[in-house]
């Protein structure tokens, strides 16, 4: 496996919990802070694959 993959896998991977959290945290400002967190995880993807105008 190289880094490009394994900088996927890590960046998918905090994408799913930042997303799980957004849905699960009870105060509105947490879900807020980790919804900003998963779109910066989900640009990091986007740059990771080379599509910088979509990040």
């Amino acid at each position: 496996m190289d880094v490009k993959a394994g900088l996927f896998y890590i960046f998918a991977a905090l994408l799913v919990f930042a997303a799980f959290r957004v849905v699960t945290a009870r105060n509105p400002v947490h879900a807020a802070l980790y919804l900003v967190w998963s779109f910066v995880q989900a640009a990091m993807i986007w740059l990771l694959l080379r599509a910088e105008f979509l990040a």
